[in-house]
């Protein structure tokens, strides 16, 4: 029902972040379970701004229930697929929070709540090795003692994914191709070559676009390259959720060559900038309202 809204959030969110020239990555419904979680314990205008980005015109129930759904369904990979999500709260030692905050996010959520004294290392040690077991040891560390001092409540939330393709890879080899980056440089970079096999494809006149499936069909891997008209930035300005499921959706077997970059992509962003620019500001300020949660709190990022 909301999956145009939840496209269109991902691809906006995509757009605020500043045009590195290195490789990035993110995942948009992580970002949006979250602040599902912040939407259930936000007030008045903080409410209001979060649903006008997130899910535009969806009731208190309608959000719940519909991030609820995808919560539950990442959890269920099936035939060598893997996938994993974890979320949970971290209190401060002291700090009570809203009950029934905490009874919608581990009876929707999953996520369980933890008291912890903030100020300590055994508490950083805690939260760090919760993400590491989530993330198959992947992500090691999102919390230092400086970052947690002084934070009242702690919101986690940790994917994990690794799967089987549908329709393995054969007959390919690797070298050594030019690759252009974001800002229009080129570089060497290796690549898997695969000649004359049938892919699943779909294109219009900004991308084409390669799918792979993998042995749970439910999930996908699809590689957006624009045409060679259109620089990236170019390609990206005209992509919206219209124009993404579109491409998504309308696919066919295609017999071609492909050319895949070897890649491993690690990245640090801050979430505030990015929801600032969207329009989510009321949580990060002294006037938020998130009482739902816990009172005279605000966010940090």
């Amino acid at each position: 029902m909301f999956l145009q809204a939840e496209t269109q959030f991902g691809l906006n969110f995509l757009k605020t972040l500043p045009a590195y020239n290195e490789s990035l990555v993110f995942s948009p419904i992580s970002i949006a379970l979250v602040l599902s979680l912040v939407h259930t314990g936000a007030r008045g205008k903080s409410k209001e701004q979060i649903g006008d980005v997130l899910l535009t015109g969806a009731s208190d129930d309608q959000y719940v229930n519909h991030f609820s759904f995808i919560n539950e369904n990442i959890r269920k990979g099936e035939n060598g697929v893997e996938s994993y999500i974890a979320n949970r709260v971290y209190l401060k030692k002291g700090f009570t929070a809203n009950p029934s905050f905490l009874s919608v996010a581990l009876k929707n959520y999953g996520a369980d709540a933890k008291t912890l004294d903030f100020t300590t290392l055994t508490a950083v040690r805690e939260i760090n090795t919760f993400v590491k077991e989530a993330t198959k040891g992947k992500i090691t560390e999102v919390a230092t003692k400086d970052t947690v001092k002084d934070a009242l409540a702690l919101l986690i939330n940790a994917i994990y994914f690794k799967g089987d393709w549908q329709d393995k890879f054969d007959g390919f080899s690797v070298g050594d191709y030019d690759f252009t980056t974001y800002s229009g440089a080129v570089k060497s970079m290796k690549f898997m070559r695969e000649f004359s096999s049938d892919r699943h494809y779909s294109s219009d006149d900004i991308f084409q676009v390669l799918h792979l499936k993998y042995a749970d069909e439910r999930f996908r891997f699809s590689v957006f390259l624009p045409k060679e008209k259109n620089t990236l930035k170019q390609a990206l300005g005209k992509l919206d959720a219209k124009r993404f499921q579109y491409l998504i959706q309308n696919y066919k077997k295609t017999f071609m060559n492909t050319d895949l970059p070897k890649f491993t992509v690690e990245k640090e962003i801050s979430l505030k900038r990015s929801l600032e620019i969207l329009g989510i500001t009321e949580i990060f300020s002294d006037s938020a309202n998130l009482s739902g949660l816990a009172e005279n709190i605000k966010i940090s990022d």
